[in-house]
């Protein structure tokens, strides 16, 4: 992902330029920044939600799609410009013990790897998580003179690869929402809604669907085709709740006044309302625009790497979803049909890994229309959502339905009553309620393996 890092610059420096030139204008509203004042706002509105982009990605079934994993890069990148900020933030002198630290993580993160793997998947892991937080990482840092929410973050990039992390990471998720909540509430007590603020939050609100072009924009200069940087562009724009820790940040040591930090925190308030909505009918709204999107797609003269096959090598089945349930399945049609099944999967790690173990793969994003409107179906007789992800699957289904022509079956697994009444009612061929019938099978081949002759 980096050469992302020039759409992240890019992004802030436009963001700043369009900013100062406001202030430059002389509107009351922007009346009597300083320059410094302007980099910093312009800094602070720069982000994006990660809080939010990551729940909509996960919302949709995105998270590891290609375009998930574009705006995620995006997201990594403004946080190493976080983590710069948060240490230059504080401009007290670290103390002598501030020179042990490399040791000290060092240690401490032999010790908290032990500890979660110990902390089983309980309340324990809970109290492993707010312990690794507030003291292993806040309070520690706190004392040898560094901002303890910098020692937070590191805490968290220490665990990062641990086998549990994404245990861990879901559990902790619990408490984010009140944090959350709170933090946000402590700004709005800190001062009061005035006209003015009402007024510089509005100006604000007209940043970030241009934010969302200048990434489309950028995106597709580095061969992506303009669907994949439209979902990406689209779910990053909004404010980012460290916008708000930047202007605390700017208001303590007297950069802006408290006016401005009640205006930011109404425009990423609010950007959060007006982006959720978008980012649910994306997929829609890209319908809509499609012809205008598919204009900045340059002219290469080497396949993008987000291309989706227009060819399935005479492949009878096709498997969509090369998981815990889409690989045994692909595994399976390969023995019994000889090798007449091919694989799909939108994740490029995972198709890469795929082919050097030999297996018939492609790359394909079955969420998009074009990749079932171009692509040579004609000797295929099933396809198989796979897909872990029910939205994923769900998302896959529409973009069939809108199909005027199809001679293949279409099958999908899902894991709730509801999920299979819903597909049911879509008209899909056939829906396996996977945790419904996962017992019955598991007593068939253990009654098998026990008692072939009986059941014959």
């Amino acid at each position: 992902m980096g050469n992302y890092n020039y759409t992240y610059v890019g992004d802030n420096i436009s963001c700043w330029c369009v900013i100062f030139m406001l202030s430059s204008v002389g509107l009351s509203q922007f009346a009597g920044l300083s320059l410094e004042a302007s980099i910093i706002i312009a800094f602070a509105l720069s982000f994006s939600s990660t809080v939010l982009v990551v729940k909509v990605l996960e919302d949709r079934g995105e998270l590891s799609s290609f375009h998930g994993k574009i705006a995620i890069g995006i997201l990594v990148i403004q946080d190493i410009f976080a983590v710069i900020f948060l240490a230059l933030s504080n401009k007290k002198m670290p103390s002598i013990w501030a020179l042990a630290l490399p040791l000290y993580l060092w240690l401490i993160k032999k010790i908290l790897y032990k500890l979660l793997y110990d902390s089983e998947h309980g309340e324990l892991l809970s109290i492993f998580g707010f312990f690794a937080t507030f003291v292993a990482g806040a309070l520690s840092f706190s004392i040898v003179g560094l901002k303890p929410d910098l020692g937070a973050l590191i805490m968290g990039m220490l665990l990062v690869n641990h086998p549990k992390s994404k245990e861990l990471y879901k559990k902790m998720l619990e408490y984010k929402d009140f944090f959350l909540v709170a933090f946000f509430m402590s700004i709005g007590l800190s001062g009061d809604i005035t006209i003015n603020a009402i007024i510089i939050a509005i100006f604000l609100l007209v940043f970030p669907p241009l934010k969302g072009l200048f990434y489309v924009f950028i995106i597709t200069r580095f061969n992506i085709r303009g669907r994949t940087s439209f979902l990406s562009a689209v779910s990053l724009t909004n404010y980012s709740e460290f916008g708000l820790i930047v202007g605390m940040t700017a208001l303590k040591f007297g950069l802006i006044q408290q006016e401005w930090l009640v205006a930011i925190a109404l425009a990423v308030a609010v950007s959060f309302i007006l982006s959720s909505p978008i980012n649910q009918y994306v997929h829609q709204i890209y319908d809509y625009i499609n012809p205008l999107i598919t204009r900045l797609n340059i002219k290469a003269p080497y396949k993008k790497i987000d291309e989706n096959p227009i060819s399935l090598d005479n492949a009878k089945y096709l498997v969509i979803g090369l998981g815990t349930v889409g690989l045994p399945a692909l595994d399976f049609l390969s023995n019994v049909s000889n090798n007449k099944v091919i694989g799909m999967d939108y994740s490029h790690d995972t198709i890469k890994d795929l082919k050097r173990k030999n297996r018939n793969v492609v790359w394909g994003d079955s969420t998009d229309i074009t990749f079932w409107e171009n692509t040579d179906f004609s000797n295929i007789d099933m396809v198989l959502l796979a897909m872990s992800d029910f939205q994923s699957n769900l998302n896959t289904f529409n973009e069939i339905k809108k199909l005027k022509h199809k001679t293949y079956k279409v099958g999908v697994i899902v894991n709730y009553p509801d999920q299979e009444l819903l597909m049911k009612e879509l008209g899909i061929d056939f829906v396996y309620n996977y945790k419904k019938l996962v017992g019955a099978d598991f007593a068939e081949k253990m009654y098998e393996e026990f008692y072939p002759m009986d059941s014959k």
